[in-house]
């Protein structure tokens, strides 16, 4: 929608609001809102259908009984949701987008790798182990990248402190 709207904002002065980041974020999280509701049901269902349910213990308490079956990788619908909706309004030529995408996408990810452990294998031990060695996996490949950002942000800040 930005990449659609913004140029037009010079002929038509309605469309200015797309200049407006404010505008834009409201409106992504609007989407994204919208977008998880209405697949919700959907995503419920296929769920249940590929028998993707929570497994409870039997030493737990017997409250937690009613849990069994319960859909599990809700977080795969939220954050589809966060990308969808980040991808129709941000400014996709501003490379903290990306970053931000590459992050939620990553530990999406690893939820659902976790999740997926949880489910099939059904032991604690090979999730830990999957969760530190992805963990480590995230914090190798971005540490540079956020690291380059953090110096680009200061060394902007102390441009225009100094300026």
């Amino acid at each position: 929608m930005y990449h659609i709207f913004y140029p037009l904002s010079s002929d038509y002065s309605f469309l200015n609001v797309f200049r407006y980041i404010t505008f834009r974020s409201a409106y992504s999280g609007v989407t994204a809102l919208i977008f998880s509701m209405l697949m919700g049901g959907v995503m419920i269902r296929m769920l249940r259908v590929f028998q993707v349910g929570e497994k409870i213990r039997d030493d737990g308490p017997q409250s937690h009984i009613v849990k069994s079956g319960t859909p599990t990788m809700g977080g795969l619908l939220i954050l589809i949701g966060i990308l969808f909706g980040t991808l129709l309004w941000a400014d996709l030529n501003n490379s903290y987008i990306w970053v931000l995408l590459m992050v939620a996408t990553s530990f999406g990810l690893l939820g659902a790798v976790d999740d997926y452990l949880k489910i099939k294998r059904n032991s604690k031990v090979d999730q830990k182990k999957a969760t530190t060695v992805s963990a480590s996996n995230l914090k190798s490949n971005y540490s540079t990248i956020i690291n380059e950002m953090i110096l680009a942000f200061l060394s902007r800040i102390v441009s225009i402190v100094y300026a």
